[in-house]
């Protein structure tokens, strides 16, 4: 099993970009926090970790649109490849309803002592699975996913991606590939699961379109 489609991109080295925010330090939890303001997006990384890429730029690009934005590291410090034969044991580490949820209840405790009120969140890769579980929670307005891999991690840690979809709370964005899994695309089982839900939107639209404006678009509505 990989989280990403074969012929996807690795890693991108980023190195040489300068971040505007800081890491903080709940407990044992690091956070990177950037910007201020009532309303905060909960940035989700994908299988690279906390300091790879470009996570921490889009982060800030966000900030700089007027939110404040706090991006938890689940890992520890932690990464792996796509193509590591460990893949399955590593996401299997990380299930939302007992080792995410008490970081994201320190995230949202910390987030919430600098001001936020409303919150939305997105998520790259794996981290469409923290996006959908944390939009079941109350105080989510809305949630992106960009090339959502949450249909093969549901598989092997929750058994239902079915269950975890119906229990979302609001509106959701899905920017898929072309290769996504099948349950990502039009007339997947995220549309299907809308209709039933029929008071929540899920717009699924594809990499052809600005990813930056799109997530822009939606944090503006919903938040």
């Amino acid at each position: 099993m990989a989280c990403c489609p074969e012929n996807g991109y690795g890693f991108l080295d980023n190195s040489a970009y300068t971040c505007k925010g800081v890491v903080d330090k709940v407990e044992d939890l690091d956070i990177y926090v950037v910007g201020s303001g009532d309303k905060c997006i909960v940035w989700n990384y994908d299988i690279f970790g906390f300091d790879a890429g470009r996570t921490r730029q889009i982060c800030d690009l966000l900030a700089d649109r007027g939110y404040m934005v706090v991006l938890p590291d689940y890992y520890r410090g932690g990464s792996i490849t796509p193509t590591d034969p460990g893949l399955v044991d590593f996401i299997k580490a990380y299930p939302y309803n007992t080792l995410l949820i008490p970081d994201v209840e320190r995230t949202l405790t910390f987030a919430k002592a600098r001001g936020a009120v409303d919150f939305g969140c997105a998520g790259t890769c794996w981290g469409s699975y923290p996006v959908i579980n944390l939009c079941s929670r109350p105080e989510f307005k809305a949630g992106v996913s960009l090339h959502p891999s949450h249909s093969k991690i549901c598989a092997v840690i929750d058994g239902s991606e079915e269950e975890t979809l119906k229990r979302i709370g609001c509106n959701q964005l899905y920017l898929s590939a072309g290769n996504d899994h099948e349950n990502c695309q039009p007339g997947g089982l995220g549309e299907q699961v809308k209709i039933i839900l029929l008071h929540h939107n899920l717009i699924i639209s594809f990499y052809n379109e600005c990813l930056y404006c799109s997530m822009f678009i939606v944090s503006r509505r919903y938040l």
